[in-house]
């Protein structure tokens, strides 16, 4: 992002300010528009999409390149049909500013879901998905990644002990959001969540995401906040 003043208060009498940044900024909303060409844009997202009932999750257990199921959410906190769910990874300590800078690790490196986890997430009809990492995606199922540093692909098939191709084939390129977004899931993600949350894992909570009402906005910044009941 870069901020530039257009106006100073010392020669016009009061400041304004540019911002130049990219809709995937930041914790953010990846939008309808973002993998579905005929879905909403972000001003016309009801209040009643974003904000809901929910749960915050802690997988981290997975560790480095780990694949999450149904179980490790299901086993530590009660989950509804239609709620929202939020994953905790804990790679979000290596985003840039926070307490552990490693874009390599947080990029490249972080756990996600396979296709039992996704049907699922069909099934169990969420509002939306949140994840403290890069992608809602495994890091080894988005192409651009894989071929810009293969020794990570290496690195998690000597893990998981089998070829990167027999657990993320080609054909489930993108998975989380091809197949989620567009109708009639419409199963949209918040990436990049950090925070507070390690102070929230494993409980219920009403949740909320706040991006830019942009009309024709295909995703945007936004904040995520999670009101719990003391």
């Amino acid at each position: 992002m870069t901020i530039k003043y257009t106006n100073r208060i010392s020669g016009d009498g009061y400041g304004q300010q540019e911002y130049t940044f990219t809709t995937h900024t930041g914790t953010h909303l990846d939008g309808p528009l973002h993998f579905d060409p005929k879905g909403e844009d972000l001003a016309s997202l009801p209040m009643d999409k974003l904000f809901g009932e929910g749960v915050i999750v802690d997988v981290s257990e997975v560790g480095e390149y780990g694949i999450y199921t149904p179980k490790h959410v299901t086993e530590k906190v009660e989950v509804k049909k239609g709620d929202i769910l939020i994953i905790h990874t804990g790679f979000h300590k290596y985003y840039v500013g926070d307490r552990d800078p490693d874009e390599v690790a947080y990029f490249y490196k972080h756990p996600g879901p396979d296709w039992e986890f996704r049907n699922w997430c069909a099934e169990m009809k969420f509002k939306w998905l949140g994840v403290d990492a890069a992608s809602q995606d495994h890091p080894m199922n988005i192409a651009d990644l894989r071929k810009l540093r293969p020794k990570f692909v290496e690195e998690f098939e000597k893990k998981h002990g089998k070829k990167r191709e027999e657990i993320f084939p080609d054909e489930m390129e993108h998975l989380m959001h091809w197949s989620l977004f567009a109708k009639p899931h419409q199963i949209i993600h918040v990436e990049n969540v950090g925070g507070d949350i390690d102070s929230v894992l494993n409980r219920r909570a009403l949740i909320g995401c706040f991006p830019l009402k942009v009309v024709d906005g295909e995703s945007s910044p936004c904040r995520v906040v999670a009101f719990i009941e003391d």
